[in-house]
């Protein structure tokens, strides 16, 4: 049984166009759909990298974890998946309702803005 976080569809013409070919080097034995599928389990889980079930998230050439997590973080470190979101989100722009969203127009106080050694203590 193979997990699916999105169809393979979606991934295979939404995601993976965006992806970067390998030119020279490593290059991945199963397909950048699967790799896709992996990493979104596991961030849509939250399961640690070593307990990632890799074996039920690849149909034929099952990748360890850190052949995995190998190309999510290359792919963060290039700024792969924040161009991928940004891409999807201005493609379905005329899709997302956001009527019932509330922004806040105040901006937080930082907690680094403060002095040092200056803690209220209750009067202490």
């Amino acid at each position: 049984m193979m997990y699916q976080v999105l169809d393979k569809d979606i991934i295979e013409n939404e995601i993976v166009p965006n992806l970067p070919k390998p030119k020279r080097g490593f290059f991945p034995k199963a397909p950048l759909a699967e790799i896709v599928n992996c990493i979104l389990y596991k961030l849509k889980t939250g399961v640690q990298w070593a307990y990632l079930p890799v074996k039920s998230l690849f149909a034929e050439n099952v990748l360890t974890y850190q052949s995995v997590f190998y190309h999510f973080r290359k792919w963060c470190v290039k700024n792969i998946w924040q161009d991928c979101w940004i891409k999807l989100l201005s493609k379905n722009k005329s899709k997302l309702d956001l009527s019932q969203c509330r922004f806040r127009r105040e901006s937080y106080i930082s907690i680094t803005g403060r002095r040092r050694g200056r803690l209220s203590r209750g009067g202490l």
